[in-house]
């Protein structure tokens, strides 16, 4: 128990370390509480005999199970989850029953309860690291089955004890074979534990190596991604790949009349609006100053169509509201889809973006789609124009047919 002690000290300082350096990242400070809980709680058990035993039986024993609170809690935090009152449950488990005398007066059920509690402790580790959002990593599979396993070890020390107590009279002995296991799990879960760190850590570098600053949403290096899996996809599903790109209409007026703040305001505030239409179906990437694209995977032209005017009318019927005055903002969109079954970046972008240019050129706040021969502008519902009275192609008169009658 010193050993444990010790090891779960130096690693409560260590944390605390870390978190000093990063404030913002409290589930540090959750871990270094657990571990410091743990080394109070140990301790306290082992001046069994010169203080009080309520303080270092009850008291002591509380304390370390409390530390499952704590390392929950990090987990959780860590994660992103909100930290609710189950993390006790271990310790709350440990105090109810000391309230029943038979096992409370018994060193034998006290042993039983603690590796019974401290095994619920781990298994509920093992469970907030399976119940990961994204992608389990094998160090995440492999630190969630060592905590399992460990609550297992837990589960037969307390069987064994119970057997030796009831043949013998006796509390069996387990000090040399609890420091082993122990001792090993211990070294395990740390170094597993540190892998899972650097993991996370090169997850959120990259995170932040594709997101662009201003708005949150992902940048170019996001989109060549995106694109590059998209594209793999496409050719096991047969869909088509779209890509629509986006340009807020007279951004520079926006930023020379109002200002350059109310510029980012309103670069963000579409990128959420976009981001809150298309939902997971896509990904939203800021290509760089007012121009954005839209990314998604589509069985019929007609989907891409419809999410584009979508996002263009809700921007038109929606002025922008800074806190100072009322902006009102249009964008123009330019949209390229592939039916190749080779989906090449470049060639999207270079279409997508002359069909962008085509919707400037016919006024701004107008979608253009190419179909393949022609860009073909799409008849603007808020407009009240009839689909087969512009500059479409007669050919698309469908699709846009349909475009106004999902916007209405």
């Amino acid at each position: 128990m010193l050993l444990w002690a010790a090891e779960t000290l130096t690693l409560a300082f260590l944390l605390f370390g870390v978190w000093l350096r990063q404030r913002a990242k409290t589930q540090y400070l959750l871990f270094a509480g657990g571990f410091a809980l743990n080394t109070i709680g140990c301790f306290l058990v082992m001046l069994r005999g010169q203080i009080p035993n309520f303080a270092s039986i009850q008291v002591g024993n509380t304390v370390a199970l409390l530390g499952f609170a704590c390392w929950l809690s990090g987990l959780l935090k860590s994660s992103g989850k909100k930290i609710e009152g189950w993390v006790a449950i271990p310790a709350l488990l440990w105090i109810a029953f000391m309230f029943v005398p038979p096992v409370r007066d018994s060193m034998a059920y006290r042993i039983v309860l603690y590796h019974t509690a401290a095994g619920l402790g781990y298994l509920m580790l093992a469970s907030v690291l399976l119940s990961y959002k994204g992608k389990l990593s094998a160090t995440r599979k492999i630190l969630a089955g060592m905590l399992a396993f460990q609550a297992l070890c837990g589960g037969l020390t307390g069987y064994v004890v119970i057997q030796h107590n009831m043949a013998t009279g006796n509390v069996v002995p387990l000090t040399t074979i609890t420091a082993v296991y122990g001792a090993l799990f211990f070294v395990t879960v740390i170094t597993l534990s540190a892998m899972l760190y650097i993991e996370e850590t090169e997850k959120r570098l990259h995170l932040l190596a594709t997101t662009d600053e201003l708005t949150g949403v992902r940048n170019r290096r996001g989109l060549t991604e995106e694109f590059e899996r998209l594209a793999k996809r496409s050719v096991v599903s047969g869909n088509s790949v779209a890509l629509i790109l986006f340009d807020i209409d007279h951004f520079k007026k926006i930023n020379d009349r109002y200002g350059h703040q109310s510029g980012d305001i309103a670069l963000t505030r579409f990128s959420r609006m976009a981001e809150t239409i298309i939902a997971e179906t896509g990904m939203f990437v800021r290509m760089g100053g007012e121009e954005f694209a839209l990314l998604l995977e589509t069985a019929l032209p007609e989907r891409a169509i419809m999410v584009a005017e979508t996002i263009r009318l809700h921007l038109a019927r929606t002025p922008l509201d800074d806190g100072k005055q009322t902006i009102p903002m249009t964008v123009s969109v330019g949209i390229a889809t592939d039916n190749t079954g080779t989906p090449d970046l470049n060639t999207l972008m270079t279409i997508a973006d002359r069909a962008l240019y085509a919707a400037k050129k016919a006024g701004r706040n107008r979608t253009v789609f190419f179909n393949g021969e022609n860009n073909v502008v799409i008849a603007a519902n808020d407009r009240d124009e009839d689909p087969m009275d512009n500059n479409a192609n007669r050919q698309v008169a469908a699709l846009t047919r349909i475009t106004a009658i999902a916007n209405r």
